[in-house]
């Protein structure tokens, strides 16, 4: 019994030891790395094949920075995400997919890295919609859940796929600014902010992988077209200690498009506002 108390004294020890030492390193504030610079072009579509059920589809081409050009320096990554959305009501759906991202060499020309690795992912999300009206002006209020299970590695030849979970909850919320309604003709504010947590092999003392906080403008063009565009500042934990945080600046332009592949008289003009 004295015996296992000592070995079990020592051990202790050695934590304590170890622990100190570890935390000597640790800053006394948070790190914030340099912000880099993007650029995203993103596409939404929507096709209806029944009254309740659509087919989701998203095409993003990503570009990034280099050290001699900004948010449009090289090719990040080519994105795809399909899914099929049942349709609850108009204030709830769910939708259930895959994705496959490209992620692509992020030194071009440097051998250490694969020209193109892929990153698989499977997914499901429920939307909320909450339209309401203030002094004659509708609006429309969305809360989102996104769940993700990711396969992805770095570019670096020779490394391993991990798998992690992510959680995503997203606010957006519809402003018609030069008319009451979000009907073609509308030019809309979009403030749009996103928290993204994340949990896997590496995800140690960093749950945090994204807050994206985006402010856009759009254009509804038609029940079946309508597009927007802003800048969105990113931050996140960089590394497994969870005291460095990276940033971003990005420029997104989106455009939505729904498509009714139904019998004519069954089409009801609908107009897409998800991103």
């Amino acid at each position: 019994m004295i015996k296992a108390s000592k070995y079990g004294l020592i051990i202790l020890l050695l934590f304590s030891y170890t622990r100190a030492r570890s935390q000597e390193n640790f800053p006394t504030e948070s790190v914030f790395k340099k912000p880099s610079t993007a650029t995203w072009f993103n596409s939404y579509w929507n096709m209806r094949f029944s009254e309740k059920f659509f087919w989701a589809a998203e095409v993003h081409y990503r570009m990034s920075e280099t050290p001699n050009v900004p948010f449009v320096g090289r090719v990040a990554q080519l994105y795809n995400r399909h899914g099929v959305k049942y349709m609850f009501s108009k204030k709830l759906n769910i939708t259930a997919g895959f994705v496959v991202r490209m992620n692509f060499n992020p030194e071009p020309g440097n051998d250490a890295f694969e020209t193109m690795v892929l990153e698989p992912r499977l997914w499901h999300e429920y939307l909320f919609g909450m339209p309401f009206q203030y002094s004659g002006v509708d609006f429309v209020a969305y809360h989102r859940l996104r769940f993700e299970h990711r396969w992805s590695r770095s570019n670096k030849k020779g490394a391993e796929y991990i798998y992690r979970n992510r959680y995503r909850y997203k606010f957006m919320l519809k402003v018609p600014l030069n008319q009451k309604k979000l009907t073609p003709g509308a030019i809309y504010f979009n403030p749009d902010v996103e928290l993204i947590l994340h949990s896997g092999k590496t995800i140690v003392a960093n749950p945090v992988e994204d807050l994206r906080i985006y402010p856009n403008f759009g254009y509804i063009f038609s029940p079946r077209f309508s597009g927007s565009m802003g800048m969105m500042y990113t931050t996140g934990q960089a590394d497994m200690f969870g005291y460095s945080y990276r940033q971003n600046w990005i420029w997104k332009f989106n455009i939505y498009v729904s498509i009714d592949a139904r019998k004519f008289e069954q089409k009801i003009p609908e107009i897409n506002y998800e991103d």
